[in-house]
């Protein structure tokens, strides 16, 4: 009976010995694997087939502006440039890449970089939200370096650069890799091999010797998302609807934006409808030239938000004129030398367009909170957007905590197995 207790209990500290040894293990592969806990440090993927641009303001709405296949980039300019990055081991990488920079890439698909605020890269081996979100005073505004020296000056004791580091170091730009030779170890780059494995990735360069940014550089990026910074105009008004002067006579105009101090594009644009009665500059400065009625437009270049003023047309101003074109012919005013007329078709049709233009931009209000002080430029969205979804964070320590538990409760068990023998066999 003793010896079969004895049997027992080796047998037990044997599995909890095998156990505690595959935790061990786990846990090496874990810290050595550069990554997001946010992304499954194991998981592979394939390459992306294409790359997806799509632009929008903090909290969505965002729409695609291009879509982007292997052979589209590959027909833009190419840059070939080595990187360098450290992991988190730590230990330096060095990578020798070809691709487009992240700038052609922006000037493309049509947005502005100044009024970029943040990025958010999607990778194929994370199925929902994005990977990594990089804000532009990082990727873009910092300049950023690769030090051929790096590789040859580690010291992997204290795990940090040593003097002369830095020497040599070459500027690079923020770059999406068509293929190209992630290496850890590596002294010098070696631009022979393709790897498309990892395709496409971003590679940025470091801008110090210390900082591990080697999990940043995502790959197998498919979509990236540009967050501009701001919010777009509101609506518009004018300092006055009606305008009833002579010939010869010029009225100034005023247009304010709204919101007065959020909006962020306050561009805009002057019309009128009929330059044989009225002009107008960029300024807003109207002079009425030859009888009759014309309409004064200024729109926003962003959403197309307009406000009209009626030169020289009925009492009513804009109402009146857009209930006589329904009604039937105004009565005839008299304006001193001038008679005031029915505007011609097209006028009636902008009417009933701007009458239901006004309705809309002055219910239409957007509670956006304002990011960055930067004179922004703004982009329309477009209906079929879709916004933008902050990635679940995985908890990557879920899978350690419970292979402990499992060895406590093991161990725990195994000494009450052991007291139990013990009592048998007195």
């Amino acid at each position: 009976m003793q010896l079969r207790g004895l049997e027992l209990k080796t047998r037990l500290w044997k599995a909890v010995g095998f156990v505690m040894m595959l935790t061990i293990l786990l846990s090496l592969r874990w810290f050595a694997q550069p990554g997001m806990v946010s992304a499954d440090p194991f998981h592979t993927s394939d390459p992306a087939t294409s790359l997806t641009i799509r632009v929008g303001y903090y909290g969505g709405p965002y729409h695609t502006k291009k879509v982007y296949t292997l052979s589209d980039l590959e027909a833009m300019p190419q840059v070939e440039q080595a990187y360098t990055f450290i992991d988190s081991m730590p230990a330096v990488v060095l990578d020798s890449a070809r691709g487009v920079k992240l700038t052609d890439i922006l000037a493309d698909s049509g947005i502005d970089v100044n009024s970029v605020e943040a990025f958010y890269f999607y990778a194929t081996d994370v199925k929902k939200g994005w990977y990594e979100c990089l804000p532009k005073s990082f990727l873009l505004d910092t300049d950023r370096y690769y030090y051929p020296n790096l590789p040859t000056h580690w010291d992997f004791e204290t795990q940090s650069a040593i003097p002369g580091a830095v020497y040599g170091a070459v500027q690079v730009e923020p770059i999406i890799a068509l293929h190209d030779n992630w290496k850890r170890f590596a002294t010098y780059p070696d631009f022979t091999v393709h790897d498309t494995s990892t395709r496409f990735r971003l590679l940025f360069g470091q801008n110090d010797t210390s900082t591990r940014t080697a999990s940043r550089s995502a790959k197998w990026v498919h979509a990236i998302e540009v967050m501009l910074g701001g919010m777009p105009p509101t609506g518009i008004v004018l300092n006055q609807e009606i305008a009833n002067v002579k010939v010869g006579s010029t009225v100034q105009l005023t247009a304010a934006i709204l919101p007065p101090e959020e909006s962020t594009d306050r561009r805009i644009t002057w019309k009128s409808s009929d330059t044989s009665v009225a002009t107008v500059n960029r300024d807003g400065l109207v002079k009425v030239v030859g009888p009759g009625t014309a309409v004064i437009t200024v729109s926003t270049v962003v959403g197309n938000l307009t406000a009209s003023c009626v030169v020289n047309g009925p009492e009513g101003g804009v109402d009146q004129l857009a209930a006589s074109s329904a009604g039937g012919p105004p009565n005839n005013v008299e304006r001193g030398d001038q008679t005031g007329t029915q505007l011609p078709e097209t006028d009636q049709q902008y009417l009933e367009d701007k009458e239901a233009a006004d309705t809309v931009s002055k219910t239409s209000r957007v509670s956006l909170e304002r990011s960055g002080s930067q004179p922004w430029r703004v982009f329309e969205m477009s209906a079929d957007a879709v916004p933008l979804q902050q990635m679940k964070e995985k908890n990557s320590m879920d899978i350690y905590a419970a292979i402990l538990f499992a060895i406590l409760f093991l161990f725990g068990s195994g000494r009450g197995y052991m007291e139990y023998v013990r009592e048998e066999t007195r």
